[in-house]
């Protein structure tokens, strides 16, 4: 017999979910992350056929990234392992901070290199989506809680909210050049 707050048998020990009833909050952070990443993984994958064609090793790069991405974004909320966790979380916030680096000081290599490029609005939403991750990660694994009583609510007005703001930015692909 589980006793509360004791980690699920059929999970690996540094679960976050526990085995009693799970924590609203914790479910409510854990499918925003995955919709960010799943945000995130959109972009990523809307941008390689432009990539390629421009510059190859950029373009296998978003695919990379995109499937990783993705992958977590499916992973994260049936095994939310501390390990897990923390790979998505570096991993978004070593994307965004290349992401700011090639905005303020370009790539080594290229028809241009140590060109900046510009801010656009697509690129600005991915990278604010892999902050967002790092952000709810570091308040998973700080045991953070969001005074949430019921899920259903929050998770659509959120689903709803990511679904606009990552349509918006898909829509937004290729305007800004």
């Amino acid at each position: 017999m589980a006793v509360r707050g004791q980690l699920h048998t059929d999970r690996p020990a540094d679960a976050i979910l526990p085995t009693t009833q799970p924590d609203t909050s914790v479910q409510l952070l854990l499918l925003s992350l995955a919709g960010l990443s799943a945000g995130a993984a959109g972009i990523h994958f809307a941008v390689i056929p432009e990539y390629l064609a421009e510059l190859p090793i950029a373009g296998y790069f978003f695919i990379v990234v995109a499937i990783a991405q993705a992958l977590w974004a499916i992973l994260v909320p049936s095994y939310p392992t501390r390990a897990l966790l923390v790979v998505g979380a570096v991993g978004n916030l070593l994307v965004a901070g290349l992401w700011l680096f090639v905005r303020l000081r370009g790539l080594p290599f290229g028809d241009e290199p140590w060109t900046p490029e510009q801010f656009g609005f697509t690129d600005t939403i991915s990278a604010v989506f892999e902050v967002a991750i790092a952000l709810g990660v570091a308040g998973l694994l700080t045991r953070f809680r969001l005074p949430v009583q019921r899920l259903a609510t929050p998770a659509v007005v959120i689903a709803l909210l990511l679904i606009a703001l990552t349509g918006v930015a898909l829509l937004n692909i290729g305007m800004s050049e």
